[in-house]
C-alpha cells in the first residue's frame, strides 16, 4: 500500500513555479500513484494566496487563471481532509498547526514541507516531517 502524505503549501508553491524540480517530482509522484496525497481546504487556499502574491506572480509572469487551474488540479488529485481534528498547539508557529491537523485527520505517515518550523519538529503525532528531497529520494525512491 502506498504511503499517505500531506504536502505543505511551501512544496506546492515550488512545484507550481518549478515543475521540473524535486517539489514538482513529489506532486507528479502522487499523480503516478506512488503515494496518496492528502490536502485540506486551508492548504489549497494558502497555496493560492501565496502564488497570487505580487512578489511571485509579477516576476514569474502568470495570472490568476493559472493559479486557479493549479488549485483545481490539486483538489482533484488529492484526497481532501475537511474535518480537521483539534490537536492543540504543536508548532512554534501556530499558523502551521493546521498542517499537522490535516495529517492527523488523514492518518498520514508523512508531512512533506520546506517550512523550518515544521521541519524542526521532525515528527509529531506519529507523523514524520520531511523535506521534498527526503520524501522523493528516501521514501518514494523516485530520484
Amino acid at each position: 500500500m502506498p504511503p499517505n502524505a500531506v504536502v505543505d503549501a511551501s512544496v506546492l508553491v515550488s512545484a507550481f513555479l518549478f515543475p521540473r524540480s524535486l517539489p514538482g517530482d513529489v506532486v507528479a509522484a502522487a499523480e503516478a500513484g506512488a503515494y496518496t496525497l492528502h490536502l485540506s481546504p486551508i492548504l489549497i487556499e494558502e497555496t493560492g494566496r501565496s502564488l497570487m502574491n505580487p512578489r511571485l506572480a509579477g516576476p514569474y509572469g502568470y495570472g490568476a487563471d493559472k493559479v486557479e487551474a493549479w488549485c483545481a488540479y490539486l483538489r482533484a488529485l488529492a484526497r481532501m481532509v475537511t474535518d480537521l481534528p483539534e490537536i492543540g498547539r504543536v508548532c512554534r508557529d501556530a499558523d502551521d498547526d493546521h498542517v499537522v491537523a490535516a495529517a492527523v485527520g488523514a492518518n498520514a505517515g508523512f508531512i512533506v514541507t520546506g517550512d523550518k518550523d515544521l521541519l524542526d519538529l521532525a515528527a509529531c503525532c506519529e507523523i514524520n516531517i520531511v523535506t521534498a528531497r527526503t520524501f522523493a529520494t528516501e521514501i518514494l525512491k523516485i530520484v
